[in-house]
């Protein structure tokens, strides 16, 4: 199946999305004339991107993201500086187009709001499953008791187990007499 993907100043190529989505977005970049290391996405012709860069499996086929000769645009994705706390943020998603159209300018700057508020949203909530853990990881500590014997202890709960351990020395001597 082949698709028409436009770009620059009226320029056009044909592409076989018959392949992993990998190589699509080599041949895109090489026919663009951008470097392997510029990230890149393909959108229709109403501004939905077809989220390439996001896909899990790198052998993934590019067929079921295509109709067949439809037609589609390169677009360039801004990230934030490397090195930067904003490295991975979605700044703008930009055509390669000499004269894009405003509609599929607002189309892509829609997209590009919402995968950023999408990927602060994640982090915020990894953020507090690693905060969550971090504390419960400081609050549990191992002790060794009398015995020898490791007893799990949580600083918030020692009076819980000392509470416990008190009914059990209650216990064993009523167990005695």
């Amino acid at each position: 199946m082949f698709i028409c993907v436009k770009h620059g100043d009226g320029q056009e190529f044909l592409a076989n999305t018959n392949c992993s989505i990998p190589f699509l977005l080599q041949y895109a970049r090489h026919k663009v004339g951008l470097p392997d290391s510029v990230p890149i996405d393909l959108c229709d012709q109403a501004g939905t991107l077809k989220l390439l860069f996001t896909a899990k499996l790198p052998g993934e086929s590019a067929a079921k993201y295509f109709l067949p000769r439809g037609v589609y645009y390169v677009c360039r994705l801004e990230r934030g500086a490397p090195g930067s706390r904003n490295e991975n943020a979605y700044q703008a998603i930009i055509p390669i187009l000499k004269e894009p159209d405003p509609g599929l300018l607002d189309a892509l700057r829609a997209q590009c709001d919402y995968l950023e508020k999408s990927r602060l949203k994640l982090h915020r909530g990894q953020e507090k499953r690693i905060a969550a853990i971090d504390s419960a990881s400081c609050l549990s500590t191992k002790t060794v008791g009398r015995g020898g014997q490791a007893e799990e202890e949580a600083a918030g709960r020692r009076g819980l187990l000392v509470a416990k351990a008190k009914s059990e020395t209650s216990n064993k001597k009523e167990k005695h007499r």
